[in-house]
């Protein structure tokens, strides 16, 4: 049974983010991560945290399709056979 290949997935809504590197929404998501704690020390309503793991989700997605993108070797061309 062949296994199938990841697919690039475009959408509109994700390109400008996706033009991040990987470095750059690592350091985005330390800092998501760290705004969090704040919040919940501070005692921030529900709303806000939601916020903040909404944008700590998208983050990491973000981050999973970059290092994807970076670290996924070309498809083949199919052969002439």
């Amino acid at each position: 049974m062949a296994v199938p290949a990841l697919r690039r997935l475009v959408s509109s809504r994700v390109l400008t983010a996706r033009q991040l590197d990987p470095e750059t929404l690592t350091q985005l998501h330390t800092s998501l991560v760290d705004e969090r704690q704040q919040l919940r020390g501070n005692g921030a309503p529900v709303e806000e945290l939601e916020r903040n793991r909404l944008a700590i989700v998208q983050c990491q997605w973000e981050l999973s399709r970059a290092l994807i993108e970076r670290y996924l070797p070309p498809a083949a061309a199919p052969s002439a056979a």
